[in-house]
């Protein structure tokens, strides 16, 4: 931490950093992804409906502020294999990001990543050819 507060502005300078690094690096051209993605606030000007049916984790009971599944999140991501202007309206959640990431190394699937039914990256985000 470099001491100061936190917020958009903090976070937009973080990125302007370290993203196009991460991204001129060799091993992200070669074949890296990078997953940039937020969570939602609790503000009145935020949406903090329900979506993806994310149940409880174990020390709390609604992982929403209005129910299961959290609120709507947007997620980033670059990579090789993804063609720039790529969107998708396939619903995902943290745990789909996370089976997402055991599936391309092969791990085993942590907590609800191992839910049937939960959505992964497939070709609607993977769409590109290296």
């Amino acid at each position: 931490m470099d001491g100061q507060s936190g917020g958009l502005a903090s976070a937009d300078t973080w990125l302007r950093q370290w993203v196009p690094r991460i991204t001129s690096s060799p091993a992200f051209r070669q074949d890296g992804v990078l997953v940039i993605t937020f969570d939602e606030s609790d503000s009145p000007a935020s949406d903090a409906s329900a979506c993806c049916g994310e149940g409880p984790g174990p020390n709390s009971p609604l992982p929403g502020i209005a129910g299961l599944g959290g609120g709507r999140v947007g997620a980033l991501v670059l990579s090789p294999f993804v063609k720039g202007g790529t969107w998708s309206t396939t619903p995902y959640n943290h745990y789909s990001l996370l089976a997402s990431i055991e599936d391309l190394f092969k791990l085993p699937y942590l907590g609800y990543a191992a839910s049937p039914g939960l959505n992964r990256f497939g070709f609607d985000v993977y769409n590109a050819r290296s």
